[in-house]
């Protein structure tokens, strides 16, 4: 693991530290505010550290040091002679006339931890010394408000600028979880780090040295991924008994049941804590009030939360449930988080709750994307009647967790019985056999149970339940290929306003990819951007996951990588939680992939691999084996290449028509064989029989860019009847080899790059030199040279002009420097003592070198 605690506590925080060292540098003060934890110290430190010219001294405040007058600056008056005799005004001339000695010529720079917990004279002395101008103040602090007037004053007369220290976004903690174990993690363990820590550096820090610990991080292949759910016993638990332990017997309790609940109403608190006990815990911070309807109070803290109710020992917990179950069987205005918390605590205190209550924490289980708690509290009731409705939320946390097989073995035992009493409970339990029966088709067919839930001619379903039955059977017939059948059911949908909007929403995006696969481009992309207030309706967890799901293959299959990598992008620090995590990694690394970002792709493609293989319940492994065989095909390794396809496993499940389709797409390819241009030809015309003309035009545009000329008319043909910029784009390509033409190559090369795909902009633009058809005029040639250096920086790492610029001599370093400037090359070749003519053969050789294509380019990348 990495050493280091401030440079650690510093991952994520470059802008910061940039704008504060520019304060600092301009002899401008600040004030870093922030919660414990979030690295307000370790900035301050690194501020400190790298103060050139600065003379530093530190200050630390202190409830103790507070109570007692110049208790922050004792070191500092005990170098003074007669302090404790001194006038106030004579200490503060003093202690400048103290420091100005100590500094010397060098401007001073004072730093203060926790100034809100400075005493009242050693902030005054502090203030005079900011005023005056006699020094730079760097301060840190949790609570502004709680400080003395003095450094109140400083803030909002502008002597300290104010930063708030924000939590590090998901993105941020996985990084400094990457920074202490020394090597790559997944984003599914990031991401479960960053629900827990909400992004407090200090609290992730330990909780993922608390994991590596408990086995619960492992390593895989070199990726530390996540082996089970994460505990909250060690580091991080002293760490918060330190905090506990200065509570009072009847704080304390309060704080177990909130911890054990998540939140309560406050007018049930009121019954089992006495108003004062609740009222100090929330003066001091430590619990909070929501609004709303009915004001519930919870801690401040989730983690602290969660780690109390881990560590209270069994028989305590048990006495404090049988303290607070009278309450909830007779409190109805119950938030969902306190819902499942109060099951999960009556199950472990071997009280089970009513039945109802059960059910709806297995429902909200399910909706937040909890399965594995969804099926614990299913599962724990048994019986006939209404809690026969907890199968149906069995059955939903089952094929969550890819337990399809499972699932459907206790859906047929109880079908039956909801039958014949539970009709409208029944048809949704039949379209979840209609889901696992198409993922299954050897155990039915799934076709045949929706056509039995059709309405008698004449009649018909309310709105919602046939929206649900619409959507289920467009599901099936994409899984299947036929994407041509699905576009007007689901715009029927969308257009409905008496249907709930999460069925509308998820309509509109199984409709944008319908119409993307279709070779409908334009279209699907127009849908999106019309319908995105609609696509961001509030739903459960599944149905958020399968909406963010379709709209990036619909961006995908329409060939726009650059607004799939920045829808993708969107929701790694943002909503929804239920796409963080190895599918939305998936996702990147596919679109990098696509895109031809070899290293970007196998950077998030090895994690997420390494993770599936500890758990897969969306059946993603053998997707992700394949792109990154393909992967490393691109780099020229073979090997590697060839080790991945044979490690992929089959899929458990049958997969979605896309998914298997791409899937040997990516294998076809990765396989580097002779036979592979065939191949390709002979998927394109498989899925253009079906309409499927986006995976056709795709097979089409590999097997031409991997030599089968045969195949470029074919394309340009299959692309003309389609609709989009992609199509437009691979209609030049596909012309353009086929009559060797360099003006249609151009166009096809400026179209792949203005949608993000460097590797087809790379190899358009190659062609328009290499193609044997007609000679390219100068002005085209410029212009491909342009596009081919662009995209060649695209696509390694080892290929950026940063890293060129690294292996240069000093003499063509130079020349780079003179050559992004404005001086003619007469005046260049006068500074290097050479002549025009060297100085011209020099920066050819140093632009092809650079892969630039003069000047104007090398200044345009380097700005």
């Amino acid at each position: 693991m990495t050493s280091g605690k401030t440079d650690v506590a510093l991952v994520g925080r470059d802008s910061v530290l940039h704008k504060l060292k520019s304060e600092r540098d301009g002899r401008r003060g600040v004030l870093i505010v922030g919660p414990a934890g979030s690295g307000k110290t370790a900035l301050a430190e690194a501020l400190a550290e790298s103060a050139s010219g600065f003379y530093v001294l530190k200050l630390h405040g202190t409830q103790v040091s507070r109570k007692t007058p110049y208790g922050a600056m004792a070191r500092w008056l005990s170098q003074l002679p007669d302090a404790g005799q001194l006038h106030p005004v004579q200490v503060l001339q003093e202690v400048q006339r103290f420091l100005q000695l100590q500094a010397g010529k060098a401007p001073l720079l004072v730093v203060v931890d926790d100034a809100d917990q400075l005493d009242a004279p050693s902030a005054l002395v502090l203030s005079q010394l900011v005023r005056g101008g006699n020094a730079t103040v760097i301060a840190t602090a949790r609570d502004v408000l709680n400080a003395e007037p003095e450094i109140l004053e400083l803030w909002s007369h502008g002597y300290l600028q104010r930063t708030d220290l924000e939590p590090l976004p998901p993105s941020g903690v996985r990084a400094l979880m990457q920074h202490v174990l020394g090597r790559p993690v997944s984003e599914p363990a990031g991401t479960a780090m960053w629900i827990q820590t909400r992004g407090n550096p200090h609290h992730t820090i330990l909780m993922t040295k608390d994991q590596v610990k408990a086995k619960r991080l492992v390593l895989s292949d070199g990726v530390w991924v996540m082996a089970r759910s994460y505990v909250h016993t060690g580091s991080i638990a002293e760490l918060f008994s330190a905090e506990v332990a200065r509570l009072r017997p009847e704080q304390l309790r309060a704080v177990e049941i909130l911890a054990f609940t998540k939140s309560l109403p406050v007018p049930l608190m009121l019954e089992l804590s006495a108003p004062e006990t609740l009222d100090s815990l929330q003066e001091s911070g430590v619990v909070e009030l929501t609004t709303g309807r009915t004001p519930m109070m919870r801690l401040n803290d989730p983690l602290l939360a969660t780690v109390v109710s881990e560590n209270v020992p069994l028989g305590r917990s048990h006495q404090l449930w049988q303290q607070v179950t009278p309450h909830i069987k007779r409190e109805v205005e119950l938030d969902p988080a306190t819902v499942t918390a109060y099951v999960s605590w009556s199950l472990a205190c071997e009280g089970p709750p009513h039945p109802d209550l059960v059910l709806r924490a297995a429902k909200l289980a399910n909706g937040m994307g909890r399965p594995c708690a969804a099926l614990l509290y299913a599962q724990s009731v048994a019986g006939d009647g209404p809690h026969q409705d907890l199968l149906i939320e069995e059955v939903r946390a089952l094929n969550a967790l890819g337990e399809n097989q499972r699932a459907l073995s206790i859906l047929r035992q109880s079908e039956e019985g909801f039958r014949a009493t539970r009709w409208e409970r029944w048809t949704e339990l039949m379209l979840l056999k209609a889901v696992l029966l198409r993922s299954l088709p050897k155990e039915g067919n799934a076709q045949e149970v929706l056509d039995g839930l059709r309405p008698p001619p004449g009649t018909g379903y309310p709105a919602e339940r046939e929206a649900a039955l619409t959507l289920v059977q467009a599901e099936v017939w994409m899984a299947g290929g036929d994407y041509h059948a699905a576009v007007e059911p689901l715009l029927g949908i969308r257009d409905r306003r008496d249907t709930p909007e999460r069925f509308r929403a998820l309509s509109t995006a199984m409709a944008a990819e319908s119409l993307a696969m279709t070779g409908r481009a334009e279209e699907a992309v127009e849908l999106i951007e019309q319908s995105w207030e609609l696509l961001q309706a509030p739903m459960e967890a599944a149905d958020q996951s399968t909406l963010v799901t379709r709209v990036f293959y619909a961006f995908y299959a329409a060939g726009e990588l650059d607004r799939a990598s920045g829808f993708v992008q969107a929701l790694s620090d943002g909503i929804p939680e239920s796409y963080r995590g190895t599918a939305g990694e998936l996702a990147k690394g596919f679109i990098h992939a696509a895109a031809g970002e070899n290293d970007a792709a196998l950077d998030v493609l090895v994690p997420g691999l390494c993770q599936l293989r500890f758990r897969d319940p969306a059946d993603l492994l053998p997707l992700a084996a394949a792109l990154v065989s393909y992967v490393y095909a691109q780099r020229g390794d073979a090997v590697q290449a060839a080790a991945y396809l044979d490690l992929a496993p089959r899929f458990r499940h049958k997969p979605s028509w896309h998914v298997e389709k791409i899937s040997e797409y990516f294998r076809t390819i990765a396989q580097e064989s002779g036979a592979a241009p065939q191949r390709l030809t002979q998927m394109a015309e498989e899925a253009n029989q079906r309409g499927n003309t986006s995976f056709a035009l795709a097979c089409l545009e590999a097997a031409v860019s991997q030599g089968d000329q045969r195949a470029a008319a074919e394309l340009a043909g299959v692309a003309g009847a389609a609709s989009g910029r992609w199509a437009e784009a691979l209609k030049a390509y596909g012309q353009g080899v086929a009559d060797g033409d360099p003006r249609l190559l151009l166009e096809a090369a400026q179209g792949a790059a203005a949608l993000g795909n460097h590797r087809l902009a790379y190899l358009a633009a190659q062609l328009v030199r290499k193609q044997g058809g007609a000679t390219p005029a100068p002005s085209v040639l410029r212009s491909a040279a342009g596009v081919e250096n662009n995209a060649y920086r695209k696509l390694r790492r080892e290929h950026s002009l940063e890293r060129m610029l690294e292996g240069l001599s000093d003499f063509e370093a130079r020349l780079v420097h003179l050559a992004r400037g404005f001086q003619t090359r007469t005046e260049i070749a006068g500074e290097l003592n050479l002549s025009a003519r060297t100085v011209d053969w020099h920066l050819g050789k140093l632009f092809e070198k650079l892969r630039v294509s003069g000047r104007s380019e090398l200044r345009e990348i380097l700005g």
